[in-house]
């Protein structure tokens, strides 16, 4: 009986793999570094190197360990989104490893937008050497309900005889976590995105993407989420020139940006298509009672609060939000010490503000 439901679990996460590109929590935590190439002299590089090959990275969507001899970039999220939309077959093993079978002339092509070339050895080869660091890196993600997962990606590269063509075997570990996952499909905007010449945007399409409904984010929280170092000053103002600069470009993903305030508002895109996790999880509606309260956010502004064992004054408060739910409120205060209170029980507004208010009113300065 164990070996018949391992196997139906492991047919219906074939099919899910068949009609997705990826999991939402791959693209919403910083697996993939939201830029082309890594620099030597990077800040993110120096510090995996000092660390040992390990980075981990804090954010609101959980917190992620990533381990191997190379970090991972947009380049190698492009490779796997290819081979998962251009896969020619996608075949369970009784190991519960799940094999994707692809053309390496249909990945490159798809990925280059070139035909055949007199370099295509090189190009061959280059493909098969950034599928192999994708398989080196283990990941290990602990969600904000501390569930931990860790897996490798991909377990195998090999040249399969019998279909005349390459295939890489995805790990069992990373099945389990793929099963559990909503997933996202792309593979009808795949073509366009990948026409994006630059990495970070390209991290910011695809992160917007995994929301379902129109939402707001303030830029900085967009920003962690993908692991961009926003404590370099210097990234941080290129950062924002370039997206300042792309602002067409992101519209035509259904993405609004205001350089202003520093605010991404996505309207949604009817070619993403959502994959549900196949565990049947039930949610509990838990009523929260609204107590009665004269003060609102706008009472909050000009407040002094403690932060760091300094005083700060509370500049400004918005919320971040996804369809009707509020993710999050975005303090913004005078000396830039800005931090988000995220909106755990997933409370209605009117009972989020007063947590907003009473936690603000909990850290006042006090002299």
């Amino acid at each position: 009986m164990e070996n018949k439901n391992n196997q139906l679990a492991l047919f219906n996460v074939v099919e899910k793999i068949e009609n997705s590109t990826s999991t939402i929590t791959e693209l919403r935590i910083p697996i993939f570094s939201p830029v082309q190439k890594l620099s030597g002299n990077s800040v993110t590089a120096r510090e995996f190197k000092k660390n040992g090959g390990i980075r981990i990275i804090q954010t609101s969507w959980g917190k992620v360990e990533i381990r191997g001899r190379k970090l991972l970039t947009q380049v190698h999220r492009d490779l796997l989104d290819c081979i998962y939309t251009h896969a020619s077959k996608v075949l369970p093993l009784p190991t519960e490893e799940v094999v994707l079978v692809f053309s390496q002339t249909k990945i490159l092509k798809e990925y280059s937008r070139d035909s055949k070339s007199a370099h295509w050895e090189n190009q061959t080869k280059w493909l098969k050497e950034k599928i192999k660091e994708i398989r080196d890196i283990t990941v290990n993600y602990v969600d904000t309900k501390g569930n931990s997962f860790d897996f490798n990606l991909i377990s195998h590269l090999d040249y399969l005889e019998e279909h005349k063509a390459y295939s890489i075997t995805l790990d069992n570990r990373y099945l389990k976590f793929y099963e559990r996952e909503l997933s996202i499909n792309y593979k009808k905007e795949l073509t366009k995105l990948l026409q994006v010449d630059s990495a970070l945007i390209k991290a910011i399409i695809r992160w917007f993407f995994t929301h379902k409904k129109e939402s707001r984010f303030k830029l900085m929280t967009v920003l962690e989420a993908l692991g961009f170092p926003i404590d370099s000053p210097k990234s941080l103002q290129v950062c924002k020139r370039d997206i300042k600069s792309r602002v067409g470009e992101l519209q035509s993903f259904g993405i609004d940006y205001n350089p202003k305030e520093e605010i991404f508002y996505y309207r949604g895109n009817a070619a993403v298509g959502f994959i549900p996790s196949l565990f049947n999880q039930k949610n509990e509606l838990v009523e929260t009672p609204v107590l009665s309260i004269k003060k609102t956010i706008a009472d909050i502004i000009g407040i002094e609060i403690t932060l760091d064992n300094e005083k700060e004054v509370v500049k400004s408060i918005s919320y971040e939000t996804e369809g009707a739910l509020i993710c999050a409120a975005y303090v913004e205060t005078e000396n830039k010490k800005n931090f988000r209170i995220k909106n755990k029980e997933e409370l209605e507004e009117v009972a989020f503000e007063l947590e907003v208010i009473l936690y603000l009113e909990s850290i006042l300065y006090k002299v």
